[in-house]
């Protein structure tokens, strides 16, 4: 969505057309992402409250901890080993660390991964916010594609972070969910049959 913004911005302005209200549009929407963020790390707080609060089954904490056994190493999210975050455009080592070693540790790792994406936000927000003034005036194409503008790295940098974040996220909640499917019988005999004409799938 930024990448677009950002091109459909340098388009309309190299037609002598204004950006401004272009690039408004994607820091609205940048805005809000930041918000959906402060929620989710609100939503992340609880669960670990609710995880330290109550003794996990044991054949759940078992099953979670050998499938995590298991997990490679996954992409973090970094604000010093982006893929973007030396000037000049070039791929970087990628950031890479474990999903866990256990519930907490997902949680954990999820807060501080989404803490680091939310510097991101705010960094990216502020590079916004400071370029808005020459999309307003005319001259945004030019300082785009002069290269020496750190603009466009800055929304290369936040979209990749985003899809980082995104990947890490889903690989957590894969195996969390693998160990519910493993032990789903035990303690859980108050769920509802499926209907009798449901057939499990061979």
């Amino acid at each position: 969505m930024l990448r677009a913004r950002l091109e459909h911005s340098v388009l309309a302005d190299m037609k002598g057309e204004p950006c401004a209200d272009i690039l408004k549009e994607a820091l609205a929407k940048l805005v809000e992402s930041h918000a959906a963020a402060d929620t989710l790390h609100e939503r992340l707080e609880e669960l670990r409250k609710i995880e330290k609060g109550n003794d996990l089954l044991p054949e759940y904490k078992a099953s979670l901890e050998r499938i995590l056994q298991d997990q490679p190493d996954l992409e973090r999210v970094s604000l010093t080993e982006g893929r973007y975050t030396n000037g000049a455009g070039a791929r970087q080592k990628e950031h890479r660390g474990p999903v866990g070693q256990n519930l907490d540790e997902i949680l954990s790792n999820l807060e501080s991964d989404l803490d680091v994406f939310k510097s991101e936000l705010d960094q990216t927000i502020d590079a916004f916010r400071a370029v808005l003034p020459v999309a307003e005036k005319g001259g945004f194409a030019a300082m785009v594609l002069s290269g020496r503008s750190p603009f466009p790295e800055k929304i290369l940098q936040s979209g990749d972070q985003a899809l980082v974040y995104a990947q890490f996220y889903n690989r957590a909640c894969a195996a969390t969910i693998t160990a519910d499917m493993q032990v789903y019988a035990k303690r859980l005999d108050w769920l509802k049959a499926p209907s009798k004409d449901w057939k499990p799938s061979q």
